[in-house]
């Protein structure tokens, strides 16, 4: 009874040594076997269980007179369970106890009915992207063929003289003279989107964070301490945090581009949770390329469903075929339209969600932003600026973050937690992998002659 007594209330002394800060930012409960250096050990943890034993051992009364005294002959910590045991099973599983205890939870999960829909969206935007690469290619060659017809003509005409002056008038300027409306916004969206997708968004990208770490320094990339996958004493029986759960975690802990300043290397957290590279500007920018597939999925849906602006799109595009002399242009130019203004308002989407604004999942022809002229000239945005129907840039995060895989997003996860640990005072070397959240005891002791052993688990309950 005494050896059962002084044993849980020396691993109980060590359970409350968990990391402060690491307690403080994230609500999880591990004791760093560092100890605050990068030489993480369980035989730290046994010295600090040594220390606890003899101390609780001795059973003195007054100054000297020392009754019936447990000396402990052996102590082992012969397991523990490791934060990147199990793809980080731990971390998922004091997520699950701290996020439960908060019905706030509940709230992220309405707004994510829908992802496998976001899913679909983004696919389709993939898919338009290689539409517009093969309408491009298309759209050359029957330009290449008009122009080769007007000259055509143009010989011709010159052939036959003054009988055919009107001909050879209508050859020369479609060879010589200004472009057709169509064309020019085609051509201007092409070279728009030559830019950098920040700089098509934002226009001067200075005021962009600069936040730069070392990937493959970072937990997810490296070589990481793992234990014995001990499963330790639970009676609440946690599971591990399920995608939704996860991600009202990562939206309550990590900050992102609309949330303004965090401390930490990187500002751009989430960001770096969804595409896990070095920098705030690449995580930005793989976001945002994220985010247009879902805004095209969406808008080239929306655009061919609106037989208004479909129209203006057909005449156009069938008053640029006849003034080039190539009835064939009008398909591939009238496609190259929809896909470039379909583009171009998922910009405005993109812009607005960044400015704090809302768009919606799905639009209706009512909350279309842009018009057809915007096409010759694509920096110019559209005066709405802050929309107020719809889905957050937040919201679309965690879409975005809903989508990816659950072991690499919380790999992720526990970089952001050690590398904004390491930025505090005395945790300049810290190191989550060296952390654990259960632990096995065997101990050995002795009194007056008679001996006995036994082991525990022990963890945070």
């Amino acid at each position: 009874m005494r050896l059962e007594s002084v044993t849980r209330i020396a691993a109980g002394s060590v359970l409350a040594e968990f990391h402060p800060v690491l307690h403080r930012r994230y609500d999880l409960f591990m004791i760093d076997t560092g100890y605050g250096t990068q030489a993480g050990s369980l035989d730290h943890v046994c010295a600090r269980l040594r220390l606890y034993l003899e101390e609780n051992c001795r059973r003195t009364v007054g100054r000297s007179v020392e009754l019936s005294p447990l000396a402990i002959e052996s102590l082992q910590v012969p397991q523990a369970r490791f934060a990147c045991d199990g793809n980080g099973k731990a971390v998922r599983e004091q997520v699950y106890a701290y996020m439960t205890a908060d019905p706030a939870g509940a709230v992220l999960g309405k707004v994510l009915v829908s992802a496998d829909q976001w899913h679909g969206l983004e696919i389709s935007g993939r898919d338009w992207e290689v539409r517009r690469e093969e309408n491009t290619q298309e759209l050359k060659e029957a330009l290449q063929k008009g122009r080769e017809k007007a000259e055509q003509t143009l010989e011709e005409a010159q052939e036959n003289g003054a009988a055919s002056g009107g001909r050879a008038e209508a050859a020369e300027e479609a060879l010589y003279g200004e472009k057709p409306e169509a064309e020019q916004m085609v051509d201007e969206m092409e070279r728009f989107m030559l830019l950098p997708l920040l700089r098509q968004i934002f226009g001067d990208i200075s005021s962009l964070s600069q936040g730069q770490v070392d990937p493959s320094a970072q937990l997810s990339r490296r070589a990481v301490r793992t234990g014995s996958g001990l499963v330790p004493v639970n009676s609440h029986g946690y599971p591990a945090a399920d995608e939704l759960l996860f991600n009202a975690y990562i939206s309550e802990k990590c900050g992102c581009y609309t949330q303004g300043p965090h401390e930490g290397p990187l500002r751009y957290e989430q960001e770096y949770i969804l595409c896990g590279e070095g920098a705030d500007a690449e995580n930005l920018e793989g976001t945002a390329r994220r985010l247009m597939f879902i805004r095209e999925g969406a808008n080239c849906l929306c655009l061919l469903g609106d037989e208004g602006r479909k129209a203006k799109v057909s005449v156009i595009a069938g008053a640029a075929s006849l003034l080039l002399f190539n009835p064939e242009l009008e398909k591939p130019l009238e496609t190259a339209l929809i896909l470039g203004w379909s583009y171009l308002e998922s910009l405005q989407d993109l812009r607005v969600l960044y400015a704090g604004g809302k768009v919606p999942l799905s639009k209706t022809p009512e909350e279309w932003q842009t018009s057809l002229l915007m096409l010759l000239d694509p920096q110019k945005k559209a005066v709405r600026t802050e929309g107020t129907q719809g889905l957050t840039y937040e919201q679309y995060l965690a879409g975005l973050l809903y989508m990816e895989g659950g072991t690499r997003k919380t790999q992720r996860t526990m970089d952001i937690m050690e590398m904004n640990i390491r930025e505090t005072d005395g945790n300049g070397t810290f190191l989550l992998d060296n952390c654990i959240d259960a632990l096995q005891i065997g101990v050995r002791a002795s009194c007056g002659g008679y001996a006995c052993s036994m082991e525990t688990a022990v963890g945070y309950d």
